[in-house]
């Protein structure tokens, strides 16, 4: 069977033979994006998607400049759009210059899928290079999920970043420029062992091969077997999530039910939970370690882990919310006074809203949320707690509204947010989501039903 043939098969495989589509394919004018570009040149024309080719002018050699000026030169004798950007020698940084300029191309690419409106952007990576990848992870060490490889395509910048050549190697794909005469440049870059990529390349996967020649392919194969295993495990980890999350927005987990699962699946679950909060979050074992330390320590109801880019795992009694740092820290001090009109909603803020309401029977209300009140006590008011406001208690005793804060646990930074409300004689009803007072008994009083609820 031909390379062609394969590779038509791979595309349909994936939907990147559709006429209606626009593809950018990215070309350095090495052997492997120059049999890409030709390869999807020779598709036939009703699974030919619309093509443009972007190429990056590194200006890092050279032969760079030649480069260029062939690619466009092919690109006019094909009639196949070409775009180019040169990277400008005054931006280029005098140390880490190789991983400078991939950041350079690729968003130079992100530019283009969206100028363009382009469906996908292919490059060229090949079976080699996943190889290398996945053994280059190993050594530098990271995440599991990472020894699978390079996906054979992603999401990227709205659209997707595919590598149609992943299936053939790299010889596969010389002798089929070779026999086909596809004209290429060599990246004499591509020889120097300063590179740890170049190094891995040319001289640990070459012992590896004297050692035992299939080693590229046993690496593909415990990738696929590993990518497997992941898979499954990723569904036990969705289906134990429902159980042990309150709320979604803010993330919000339920600390006992967390705490109740095995010490190896807490770990997965939290990995995703932080994966959940923002993908760009690390999760290596000392950050899990430091999570876990803190939800497991009795001694502290409270407590924070800065998980970086703004965002921190915050421990209150028993629950455990994914907060952004910039919110958690500015401790709403927001001065809550307003009159509360009957019968009509009000906005505490925080998503918050509370309710008078009149009514004659009281039987299928909650009995904390009815109150009898007289005409005197009118109008109610909601506003900030002060430090000598009280609840009056079933016994006749009161108790300050900052211990009944503590009691309930409400976690410190919280309490100035908690609202009360009062009579016009700025006795306390309740500390709203906390506690009620119990009001004495009084002549010529009406039932009100108080209702507090998310908007």
């Amino acid at each position: 069977m031909s390379l062609e043939t394969d590779f038509q098969r791979n595309c349909q495989r994936y939907g990147w033979n559709n006429p209606q589509q626009h593809g950018l394919i990215a070309v350095s004018t090495g052997v492997d994006s120059m049999v890409l570009l030709t390869l999807f040149a020779q598709l036939p024309v009703a699974q030919r998607p619309q093509m443009t080719v972007v190429h990056v002018n590194h200006q890092l050699r050279e032969q760079s400049q030649t480069e260029a000026a062939f690619l466009k030169q092919w690109c006019a004798q094909h009639q196949i759009p070409l775009v180019t950007m040169v990277w400008p020698r005054d931006q280029q940084p005098d140390h880490g210059i190789e991983e400078a300029a991939r950041q350079f191309r690729y968003t130079f690419f992100a530019e283009q899928l969206s100028a363009q409106h382009a469906d996908w952007i292919a490059t060229a990576h090949q079976s080699d290079e996943q190889a290398e990848t996945i053994l280059f992870k190993l050594i530098r060490g990271g995440q599991l999920d990472q020894l699978t490889g390079m996906a054979a395509t992603r999401d990227f910048h709205g659209g997707r970043l595919i590598r149609p050549l992943l299936p053939f190697t790299k010889q596969q794909l010389r002798t089929y420029a070779q026999q086909r005469q596809i004209p290429w440049f060599e990246d004499v870059t591509n020889r120097e062992l300063t590179a740890s990529r170049n190094r891995l390349r040319l001289q640990i996967l070459p012992a590896l091969r004297r050692e035992n020649p299939q080693v590229d392919q046993h690496l593909l194969d415990y990738a696929a077997q590993l990518q497997t295993i992941l898979k499954v495990a990723d569904q036990g980890v969705t289906a134990r999530l429902k159980p042990i999350v309150r709320q979604w927005q803010p993330l919000t987990v339920d600390t006992p039910s967390f705490l109740a699962e095995a010490a190896d699946l807490q770990r997965l679950l939290l990995r995703r939970l932080i994966k959940m909060t923002d993908p760009a979050l690390a999760t290596g074992n000392a950050v899990l370690q430091e999570c876990l330390q803190l939800l497991s320590n009795d001694q502290r109801p409270t407590g924070t882990v800065d998980l970086g880019a703004g965002w921190c795992l915050y421990k209150a009694y028993e629950t455990v919310t994914f907060k952004q740092l910039k919110n958690f820290r500015q401790n709403s001090e927001e001065v809550f006074s307003f009159m509360v009109v009957l019968n009509q909603w009000r906005t505490l803020g925080n998503g918050w809203q509370l309710g008078c309401f009149t009514t004659d029977a009281h039987d299928d209300l909650a009995a904390n949320e009815v109150v009898a009140l007289s005409a005197d006590q009118f109008p109610l008011r909601v506003r900030s707690w002060q430090a000598t406001d009280r609840l009056r208690l079933a016994n006749g005793h009161h108790q300050t509204v900052r211990r009944a804060l503590i009691n309930a646990k409400v976690p410190r930074d919280q309490r100035a947010t908690v609202p009360v409300l009062v009579t016009a004689q700025d006795e306390v009803i309740a500390a709203l989501g906390v506690k009620w007072s119990v009001q004495p008994r009084r002549a010529h009083t009406s039932y009100y039903h108080i209702k507090l609820q998310h908007e």
